[in-house]
C-alpha cells in the first residue's frame, strides 16, 4: 500500500512539473525581442545634412579668409587633427597658435565641387571638396588648388570639424618639345590604309 501511495503521489508531482513547462499562452508578449524590424530607427535626411555641412563649410572658409581667431575656434572640435599640405599634423592648439601669430594667414580661401556623404545615424559626414588658396599656412605659402577632405560630427553643440587633410592639385605638366617630335614621328610612321579595289 505504501508502494501504491508514493507511485501516485510522484505521478501527481510529475504531473505539476510537466504542466508547468509546457508551451507559453498565446497571448503572452512578454518574451519578443526588444530590437525587432518595426522599432529601428528611421535613416538621416542625407539632403539636409549636406545643406548643413556645405553651409558650414562656407561660413568657416569666410572666417579663414578673415584671420577671426575667436570664430575659427568655435567650427573644431577640441580633438581635431588636421594634415598639412607636407604631411606634418597639427592640433587645434596648433593651428589656433598659428593663426594668432601670423605663420597661417590667408588672403583668400573658397570652396568648390562640394560633395558630401553622411552615416546612417545622421552623427558624421564627410564633406570632399575643391579649396582655392592664397595666403600661408603653418609659415609656408599655400597659394594653389588642393583637394580637402574635412570629418564633421555632430556633437551636442552640433556640427564641429574633427579632421582636416589637404593636397595639392598638380597641374598637367606641359609637353615637352622632344615628346611632341616623337608623338608627330609615330603618327608620320603609320602604315598607309590598303587602297580600295
Amino acid at each position: 500500500m505504501r508502494k501504491i501511495f508514493l507511485t501516485i503521489s510522484m505521478l501527481i508531482a510529475a504531473s505539476f512539473v510537466f504542466t508547468s513547462c509546457g508551451a507559453p499562452a498565446a497571448n503572452n508578449t512578454g518574451n519578443k525581442p526588444a530590437n525587432n524590424a518595426n522599432t529601428a530607427a528611421p535613416a538621416a535626411d542625407a539632403a539636409a545634412i549636406e545643406t548643413e555641412i556645405k553651409k558650414m563649410a562656407g561660413e568657416m572658409s569666410a572666417t579663414m579668409a578673415k584671420n577671426d581667431v575667436a570664430t575659427i575656434e568655435k567650427f573644431f572640435a577640441d580633438n581635431y587633427m588636421f594634415v598639412n599640405q607636407d604631411g606634418t599634423v597639427s592640433t587645434k592648439a596648433q593651428r589656433m597658435e598659428a593663426i594668432k601669430s601670423g605663420s597661417s594667414k590667408l588672403e583668400s580661401l573658397a570652396y568648390d565641387e562640394m560633395s558630401v556623404r553622411n552615416n546612417p545615424e545622421g552623427t558624421g559626414a564627410i564633406l570632399i571638396c575643391r579649396a582655392t588658396v592664397q595666403g600661408m599656412n603653418m609659415g609656408k605659402p599655400t597659394d594653389g588648388q588642393y583637394r580637402f577632405t574635412q570629418v564633421w560630427s555632430k556633437s551636442k553643440d552640433g556640427w564641429k570639424l574633427v579632421s582636416g587633410q589637404i593636397t595639392l592639385i598638380a597641374a598637367a605638366a606641359p609637353a615637352k618639345a622632344d615628346d611632341k617630335k616623337a608623338d608627330e614621328k609615330k603618327a608620320n610612321d603609320k602604315p598607309a590604309a590598303p587602297a580600295n579595289k
